[in-house]
């Protein structure tokens, strides 16, 4: 999916620069919602202000969200079908800018509520 043909988020709300579907999961799970703004902040301070200095190779990745493409993996659901489903609001997401992530204890929670 080109970034140009992103989907419309049905029953999306904008908090600040957040936009974010299923609102009352959200709700639900405000510790989550914390985190994804944090991750928010870290992300405006330390990338769109982003200075020269060493790059430090043993650092482990630690990303606290995934890309649409990453969640349809972890779900064994095609790309398309995982597209959709954010768009119906099925998926929790988050959209910054034109980008829409999925935050890693959103997919956790929502997999973990599945099983209870």
């Amino acid at each position: 999916m080109e970034s140009e043909d992103l989907p419309e988020l049905k029953g999306s709300v904008t908090v600040g620069v957040i936009t974010v579907t299923q609102l009352d999961w959200w709700n639900e799970h405000p510790d989550a919602f914390s985190e994804a703004e944090a991750v928010l902040g870290w992300e405006e301070l330390h990338v769109d202000r982003r200075t020269v200095g060493p790059v430090i190779e043993d650092r482990p990745e630690q990303r606290l969200t995934m890309t649409v493409e990453e969640a349809a993996g972890i779900l064994g659901i095609s790309r398309a079908t995982a597209y959709d489903a954010v768009s119906r609001g099925e998926i929790p997401c988050l959209r910054i800018g034109r980008r829409i992530l999925i935050p890693k204890v959103a997919m956790e929670k929502l997999l973990n509520s599945g099983s209870s």
